[in-house]
Formats: structure tokens, sequence, C-alpha cells
């Protein structure tokens, strides 16, 4: 195990779903002696392991789990709470061993947890659930047309085509006034709390995207259909409510662990619009398009250090990160 230094070091590992961020993460951590903490925003979710791939038994035995089925599977996590939890995590680990390991693919969670970031703490559950509502009767296009005639410069930050962007800037722009509406000006250009390591996993795009085919047949043939049902019956809506548009009206909001890719697609199959096959085609085709955005992401990213994992073991890969990590932040022994 390393030993705390003078300074506590967080490393972080980020990447598209699919190449193997937790098995690296996992022996990461296990080498030096702390937690894997999660930046999974759907992982958070109580009962759905197999729908968000979250460690398995083996993996949480050799490194423990952090911010990983914490929140009931209707309530709703703002990037401000994760962020405040995510950071009481990193204290802690870094007070008692001098070193803070994150992992995961939603970038918005691990850059506000590594660094600080303009965050608007507004938030109206009344007058978000009317732009809700809104959204799905007028389009994304009314409601940034409101925002333009309200706050131009608002408008211009956010992307048209992005709707919850666009609903989350109304809102602010609403209850705050113009001008309150500070975007993601800070975004790429993160002053870490700690002496932080980055890295980046990627593989060639033909791999990738053959490890996410294979791994969505197992996620439904392994559980993920038996979880949606599950939750659904107790939960006391039917499959086909909100996605055939005649069997029951639309819910108010997709919040949750219904925000989850799969969660939409799993009712169709259980409502029977769609075979178990069309299930497998449709969820690897949204989970490859995630898998492009979380790259994008990647590209983006000030400082990261990219690694392929594809032709060596976890292990392996996860040695060359500790022995980085050492030397980044001054603590080889």
């Amino acid at each position: 195990m390393n030993r705390p230094g003078a300074a506590g070091c967080v490393t972080a590992i980020f990447g598209p779903t699919g190449v193997g961020k937790t098995a690296v993460a996992v022996e990461v951590a296990a080498q030096l002696g702390v937690r894997v903490i999660s930046a999974d925003s759907m992982q958070l979710y109580r009962g759905f392991p197999v729908l968000t791939n979250q460690a398995s038994a083996s993996e949480r035995a050799r490194a423990e789990h952090a911010l990983v089925e914490v929140a009931d599977p209707e309530q709703e996590w703002t990037v401000a709470a994760y962020t405040q939890e995510a950071r009481r995590a990193f204290d802690h680990d870094l007070a008692t061993s001098g070193w803070a390991v994150i992992a995961g693919g939603t970038g918005l969670y691990l850059r506000a947890a590594l660094a600080p970031l303009d965050i608007p703490s507004v938030h109206e559950p009344g007058l978000r659930a009317g732009l809700e509502a809104r959204l799905r009767e007028e389009g994304v296009d009314a409601l940034h047309a409101e925002l333009e005639a309200l706050d131009p410069a608002a408008a211009a930050r956010v992307d048209a085509l992005n709707p919850r962007r666009v609903m989350r800037a109304l809102e602010v722009v609403l209850t705050a006034g113009p001008g309150s509406w500070a975007g993601r000006e800070d975004l790429w250009r993160p002053r870490y709390r700690h002496p932080t390591l980055l890295v980046g996993l990627d593989m060639p795009r033909e791999q990738l995207y053959e490890r996410i085919n294979r791994r969505t047949r197992q996620m439904v043939e392994g559980g993920a259909v038996e979880e949606v049902r599950s939750y659904l019956a107790v939960a006391g809506r039917g499959p086909s409510a909100g996605d055939s548009g005649a069997a029951a009206p639309a819910p108010a909001r997709e919040s949750g662990i219904r925000q989850a890719i799969g969660f939409r697609e799993i009712r169709r199959h259980l409502a029977g619009e769609i075979t178990e096959e069309q299930l497998i085609e449709l969820l690897a085709a949204s989970t490859r398009r995630y898998a492009r955005a979380q790259l994008t992401w990647l590209r983006k990213l000030p400082d990261v250090v990219m690694m392929d994992p594809s032709a060596r073991p976890p292990a392996e890969v996860a040695d060359e990160i500790v022995a980085l990590a050492n030397r980044r932040c001054g603590k080889e022994t």
C-alpha cells in the first residue's frame, strides 16, 4: 500500500462506457488502499445493478465503491448534491490515506467533483414541472425562443438542441432574472481542489463498439429486464404507461432511474412493442451514441493522460496509472 504523502492526491479515471473503467479503477484503488468513488449519475440508484453496469461482487470485494446505490429510484440528484457527497468522500479518503480514486462516465459529475464549478443554486420544483410539461407540448424551440426574449446572452450560451440545458437556463432566468445564468464558461478551466491526475481511457472505435454490443446483450439476458419489470410492479405503473401514447398519459417528467439508458426501451419490450432482439439493437445503439458523447467530453478535458486498455490486463494498466500518480504527486518511495 502507498503511504500518505505531504499532500492528498486524487486519481480520476474517465472514458466511454464499455472501455473498462471499473476494472482498472478497482485495481488502482486496491493498490492505493482506498475505495472507488463513483462518478456515474445512474449508479446512484438502488435496485438496478445490471441496468446501470455496477461493479461486480468480486470487484466490490477487491475495492469498496462509494456513491453507488445510495438513492431511491424516484429521487432526483442534482450536480450540486452529488458534488457535496463526492467531496465529502474525497476529504475522508485523502485525510486517512493521502489518496482518493474517482471513476465514472458522467462527465459533468466528475468535473464538478474535481474542481469548483459555477452551478446555479436555483431550484423551483413547481416551475420545473411546468417547464417539463411545456417542453413536451411545445418543444424545445419554444422554450429557447422565450429564453432568447428574456436573456439573449444566456440563450446564446445554451445549445438550442439540448432540451435539458434550455429548460434549466430558462428556469434560472425566470426565477432569478436576466443575467443569472452563468453557463459553463469555467467548465474547461478547472482549478483542482487537490493535486489531480486525470486519466482518460479509450480504444479503437470498432473494438469499443464491439464491446458495447456484447455487453448490451449480456445486460438484457442477465437481469436488466427483470430489474425494470420488478420496479414497475412496485411503482404501480404498467410497462406500457407513457410509451405508446394511447395506453396512458406520459408521466409529468422522466426523473431518477427512468432517465437511465435502456429503461424506456425495456418498458417498450415489456409492453410487447418490440422483441428482445429489437431491444438489444436499440439499447446498443443508444449506448454507442452515449459513448460518442463521452468521447467528446474526453477530448475537451485539460491535462488528461490518455491510455488504451484494450491490449493489457486491468492490473497492468493500473500499474502504469499508480506509477504516474506517484510521480505527479511527488510520492515516489
